[in-house]
């Protein structure tokens, strides 16, 4: 594991007096960044949820709209060939879950959302073991284990090929704070030292470290503008920024030592990225199409951001199959797809 010298990182774990608000840069004009449309995804889709193996981008599942009900899907998305295709089938509908691919295994593991989905997704069941499938071969399997903190609108990511699963909601509509670490090996689950807040919260993985950003608590109903570290490392969580504004029902993706935050419950609208060597969060100008409870990834420099949806789409349904792609080497020092 990468030792962590940043400055960001040294206020934030070293247990230095630091001020959230005084680390965000008073922007005078905002960056602007220009998108370009990317092939459609088959079908409007959204609740989906999203990762990259550093060559392909991968979705699982979600709901199709109006036209479409629930999907049970595996799509992958070529950008070298800007194309769509259907590698799996998960065996049943399931929305709002946490994906995280494993390098080691070559496999997408799937935690929590909503399974078996009734007419009524409000009585609908939280899936509660867990998924995997090959990205090769498309084979799906059920794991011989229940997962401890199964959610909707959880969170996963994989550092070291392991997993790191945080956040959501259980049945009831009560946000959580729980942390776990899943091993794709062992199939074994370790409790980790829990979140600051209760929240559904997007979050990423930069050397070791996962920021969470905003997310919802079901219970106060409230957006969160914390920007939240977690340290795999030492098991600890600290407070690494402030975000612009509210945010929940957003996506990231990291490349480098940079997160990008696209589209808001609020602000559609809503583009930015989070610098973690110096703990500042740029909000950008863009021609990004309004959407909340998309997707986003990172490959070879490019982020692609899809699907979601919007309360300003005209017709009978507010579900988007829009992909939109921008370069965003001018933002990064390094860069690796997250």
């Amino acid at each position: 594991m990468k030792s962590i010298k940043t400055f960001c990182i040294l206020l934030a774990f070293t247990g230095l007096s630091y001020n959230p608000v005084s680390a965000q840069s008073q922007q005078a004009v905002a960056p602007t960044i220009t998108f370009q449309n990317a092939a459609n995804l088959p079908y409007p889709l959204t609740w989906t949820s999203s990762v990259t193996d550093g060559n392909n981008i991968y979705t699982v599942a979600g709901y199709k709209g109006g036209r479409g009900g629930y999907s049970s899907d595996v799509l992958k998305y070529s950008p070298e060939t800007n194309s769509w295709t259907k590698i799996a089938d998960m065996g049943g509908n399931k929305v709002q879950s946490a994906t995280a691919y494993v390098p080691a295994t070559g496999k997408i593991y799937v935690f929590g959302g909503i399974g078996s989905v009734s007419a009524d997704i409000r009585t609908s069941q939280i899936f509660q073991g867990v998924q995997s499938v090959d990205i090769k071969t498309g084979e799906v399997k059920n794991l011989n284990v229940l997962n401890p903190m199964a959610s909707t609108y959880g969170s996963a990511v994989e550092w070291d090929n392991k997993i790191y699963l945080f956040g959501g909601s259980r049945e009831g509509k009560r946000s959580i704070n729980s942390v776990y670490e899943f091993d794709p090996i062992t199939l074994k689950f370790k409790q980790l030292a829990s979140m600051p807040e209760y929240l559904q919260a997007a979050g990423a993985v930069v050397n070791g470290v996962i920021y969470t950003f905003g997310g919802y608590d079901t219970f106060l109903k409230h957006q969160g503008t914390s920007i939240y570290a977690y340290d795999i490392k030492t098991n600890t969580w600290k407070t690494a920024g402030k975000l612009p504004e509210f945010m929940s029902a957003n996506s990231v993706a990291a490349s480098g030592n940079v997160i990008f935050v696209a589209g808001s419950y609020d602000d559609e609208n809503l583009l930015g990225y989070f610098d973690t060597d110096n703990c500042k969060f740029i909000k950008l100008k863009s021609n990004m199409e309004p959407r909340r409870a998309a997707s986003s990834a990172i490959v070879n420099n490019m982020l692609f951001v899809f699907g979601g949806s919007t309360r300003f789409k005209a017709f009978n349904t507010s579900t988007l199959e829009t992909v939109q792609t921008t370069n965003i080497t001018p933002f990064l020092k390094n860069s690796t797809s997250r």
